[in-house]
């Protein structure tokens, strides 16, 4: 009997561990299932904003702030494809957010959007306030207030709901997502095929 328990403890140990290595991989497998949120594998907002990627020498993204800094450049570089990226997907095209497959790319992203804001400010956070200012400042482009405001638009237009995002809502999305609580969706109606 010891021996089965055993057998099924570590068969149960690989199907959770496969399960947290695929999420850990592929954030976007542990979103919602339901009929807003489709398979982000499938998104057609995906090669549609590829020519933003390969513009990154756009003014309006984020700079390096003037004077010295700890900003790591890698951590710079990683927000200015972020920010490209996600202006694409809610600014530029805005309607793409309306079908389901593309809805659930535009989650995860948002997560890898604001997590990489979150964990740049945290780190700031042990230089002291200058730093802290100066990774708002990084984060405060053109793009990025373009990008916010869209956000607070899609979520005021129940294109984004709490709902999409599951347990993982950004913190810096909570308050508008709270405000807007019960906004009916504005998406225009797809039919089959569409």
């Amino acid at each position: 009997m010891g021996l089965i328990k055993s057998v099924l403890f570590v068969i149960a140990g690989i199907m959770v561990g496969s399960y947290v290595l695929n999420i850990l991989i592929h954030p976007g497998d542990a979103l919602p299932r339901n009929a807003r949120m489709g398979e982000w594998r499938n998104a057609q907002v995906r090669p549609a904003c590829y020519e933003a990627l390969e513009d990154l020498g756009d003014p309006q993204l984020p700079k390096l702030p003037a004077g010295p800094h700890h900003i790591d450049f890698g951590d710079f570089s990683r927000a200015v494809q972020l920010t490209a990226a996600s202006n694409c997907y809610v600014v530029t095209q805005r309607d793409a957010i309306c079908d389901p497959a593309n809805r659930a790319w535009i989650v995860d992203y948002l997560g890898k959007y604001f997590g990489k804001m979150d964990d740049m400010l945290s780190a700031a956070r042990r230089h002291g306030e200058p730093e802290v200012a100066k990774v708002r400042e990084l984060w405060s482009s053109y793009r990025n207030r373009a990008i916010t405001y869209a956000l607070d638009n899609h979520i005021r237009d129940g294109r984004l709901i709490k709902a999409d995002f599951g347990w993982s809502v950004p913190k810096a999305l909570a308050p508008m997502l709270e405000r807007h609580a019960g906004a009916v969706d504005r998406c225009p109606v797809r039919t089959a095929g569409r």
